[in-house]
């Protein structure tokens, strides 16, 4: 059984999907005194809520010293033991994950914000119609493909 989508009505199903799939990046801030609480948060303004936390020390960057998880509002916190420079990175298990580097030194207070990986606004808008025109051509690949006029054009050859 053959489906017929009208191309407008599929068309404007498209731009919905695309909505949907719309690339995204993360953002982070930082508040410190005398903890660090770092915001994990999507370009979209969603929180980046429950996402897995690794921090790393600067006494053994290459070893997690601290783990654990964001809460609904997208924020970490812990209390530095040492002076240096910690990494802090959050994956929430599709695909994002934000990094952010910070300098913690004893009696420090201040704000640092960070913005990993979303990119310039030009870039989203290309790669979002270039989703879009993908998607078409992989439809219009797969309509010609299935075509029975074209089987039967091979069949007779």
């Amino acid at each position: 059984m053959k489906v017929n989508i009208p191309r407008p009505l599929l068309a404007l199903g498209m731009l919905f999907l695309a909505g949907a799939l719309y690339p995204h990046g993360v953002e982070t801030e930082v508040f410190s005194a005398p903890a660090s609480v770092v915001r994990f948060w999507y370009s979209t303004g969603e929180a980046m809520a429950y996402a897995d936390v690794k921090v790393f020390s600067p006494a053994s960057p290459a070893v997690e010293t601290i783990a654990g998880w964001t809460d609904r509002n997208g924020c970490f916190s812990f209390v530095p033991d040492e002076s240096g420079e910690w990494r802090v990175e959050a994956e929430d298990g599709q695909g994002h994950k934000g990094v952010i580097d910070l300098n913690a030194e004893k009696g420090e207070s201040g704000r640092i914000k960070k913005t990993a990986g979303s990119g310039p606004l030009w870039l989203r808008i290309f790669l979002g119609l270039s989703l879009i025109l993908n998607i078409f051509a992989a439809y219009n690949f797969i309509l010609k493909k299935t075509s029975p006029g074209r089987a039967a054009s091979y069949a007779h050859q």
